[in-house]
């Protein structure tokens, strides 16, 4: 299978959150979506001149981005959501609680507004992709 340019990935994250939190939410994103989307990898391997295999990565881009605050976030994720893209939000509750009956138990005691967001994760074709992420700066 030829590698693919057409599709990427795309993650938003809040400039504003902790380091260690910046990691955790760019793993879950990339894992979640990775797992999620079939053709993610070639199933190919890269071999090196003594003949041990080496993995190949993911078959499309990613590209992390950043945002300062919350309010771009959630436009973001409005704009995600209209589109119908597979996507993954991560938010507070998902760092807060291990335990998934607690986190929805938290979750459900809120309207969405009052959801933390600390970035959202994006699959589809570059265009579109571009389109939307146009407003966002690399991360750096």
């Amino acid at each position: 299978m030829a590698q693919d340019f057409s599709r990427r990935l795309a993650i938003v994250v809040r400039r504003d959150i902790e380091s260690w939190q910046t990691t955790n939410t760019i793993a879950h994103i990339a894992g979640r979506l990775g797992h999620d989307i079939k053709e993610y990898l070639t199933g190919k391997i890269f071999t090196t001149k003594d003949g041990m295999s080496v993995p190949r990565n993911s078959q499309y881009p990613i590209i992390v981005f950043q945002t300062e605050g919350i309010e771009k976030l959630r436009v973001f994720l409005g704009e995600v959501r209209v589109a119908q893209l597979p996507h993954l939000a991560y938010i507070r509750e998902m760092i807060d609680f291990e335990d998934d009956d607690q986190l929805q138990a938290a979750l459900g005691q809120k309207n969405d507004a009052e959801v933390e967001y600390l970035g959202v994760g994006v699959f589809g074709d570059n265009d579109t992709l571009k389109k939307l992420t146009k407003k966002f700066s690399l991360w750096k």
